[in-house]
């Protein structure tokens, strides 16, 4: 048996694909995928990639009306420079972990 974490399970599977969600939406309202990247914490590099290898994960995500919302209000504050909590990005998380079919959250 191994002992697991939900964050960790999420860290693995829900993340990235949430980070390149984020920076596929900052690119496409005109910023630089290397700016995108750097404010969500992946490479340009991993961007590339997972538009690429993770693009199905990323539309599941993106088509989830309720998450699509999370992600542009996120966006919008990235573009408007303002305070992002880092409970935000935990409350997407926990709503896309059913997407993934992971276990609900124990904290939201």
């Amino acid at each position: 048996m191994k002992l697991t974490t939900p964050c960790e399970e999420a860290y693995k599977i829900t993340i990235p694909v949430l980070r390149t969600a984020i920076a596929k939406e900052l690119v496409e309202r005109g910023m630089p995928v290397v700016k995108a990247s750097k404010i969500v914490g992946i490479s340009a590099t991993t961007y590339e990639k997972n538009i690429k290898e993770k693009s199905e994960e990323i539309e599941k995500v993106l088509s989830d009306e309720e998450i699509k919302d999370m992600i542009e209000a996120l966006v919008g504050r990235i573009l408007g420079n303002q305070t992002i909590e880092s409970t935000s990005f935990c409350l997407l998380c926990s709503k896309a972990r059913k997407i993934f079919n992971l276990q609900p959250c124990p904290l939201y």
